[in-house]
């Protein structure tokens, strides 16, 4: 079942010279992990911020469950789409308790009966997510880990589990062994809720390691897109060739079997030139 349509869409900013998204056309289906991969400026959370509302498309449509966005009404479209990003004040009110942010959140939200048990509730529910934070609801968020911080914003995220999850880069303030712990908190939380989901990231590895497609954007528009097979046989010399040679990685994967030799461009000097555009 497609449950995100997206036609044609065009957005271009006021005062800019350029499209910050152009000729957008993609559908993503029921249970869907998608990773929308780029480097900075590529449009990528852009157009995560157009599926969440927070900007209107110039020219073109999305459709949720079959119906154009704009016409949901927003309060109920809100339930069924949540958003996370790096920045966890985003998300929480740092100076306020984990409980009191739970609070909060349950009013917001109205949450079932079963939410309204207080404090023992979420002892309970934190354990899934980060055992330490059952022993610190007392706390304020200042007073977390950056890696506490961004586990108990998806479980206040998850406590009415969205049809649809947008995380917008929300491991890339973390450092590196913090950030696996909680992609890997994620997939097992899209997993067990049966979540659809789209995760924008410029990092490689999180590309190939997560996810069952990827959609690559490349200065406002489409770059590449692989589905789950093409997926599994991507390689990260075939991912970063991909992204710059502006072509399909499995038409240039003699790229990675010449290694040093002429016409070849090392892995390394791929991905700073990347990660510079």
């Amino acid at each position: 079942m497609t449950i995100l349509r997206i036609n044609d869409v065009f957005l271009q900013f006021a005062g800019s010279n350029r499209p910050a998204l152009q000729k957008i056309n993609y559908q993503i289906h029921q249970g869907d992990f998608v990773i929308l991969l780029g480097s900075n400026g590529s449009g990528k959370s852009t157009l995560l911020k157009l599926l969440h509302r927070q900007y209107q498309p110039g020219q073109g449509e999305i459709y949720f469950h079959d119906k154009p966005i704009r016409q949901h009404h927003y309060h109920q479209f809100s339930r069924q789409v949540a958003v996370l990003n790096q920045n966890v004040a985003d998300s929480l009110f740092t100076s306020l308790t984990v409980y009191e942010n739970y609070l909060l959140m349950n009013q917001q939200h109205t949450l079932r009966s079963r939410h309204q048990e207080g404090k023992t509730f979420l002892q309970n529910y934190l354990q899934d997510f980060n055992p330490n934070l059952s022993g610190k609801v007392d706390l304020t968020i200042n007073q977390l880990s950056g890696g506490e911080k961004q586990a108990l914003a998806l479980a206040l995220c998850l406590l009415e589990p969205p049809s649809l999850l947008l995380l917008d880069e929300h491991t890339s303030a973390l450092d590196p062994k913090t950030s696996e712990q909680i992609m890997q908190l994620t997939q097992k939380m899209i997993t067990q809720h049966n979540m659809t989901c789209i995760l924008t990231t410029h990092d490689l590895d999180i590309a190939l390691r997560y996810g069952n497609r990827i959609l690559m954007l490349n200065d406002g528009s489409i770059l590449n897109m692989f589905d789950k097979d093409e997926k599994g046989r991507l390689s990260k010399d075939k991912l970063y060739a991909a992204i710059m040679h502006n072509r399909p990685a499995y038409h240039i994967s003699t790229l990675s079997r010449e290694p040093f030799g002429r016409g070849y461009l090392h892995p390394a000097c791929l991905y700073l030139t990347y990660l510079l555009v």
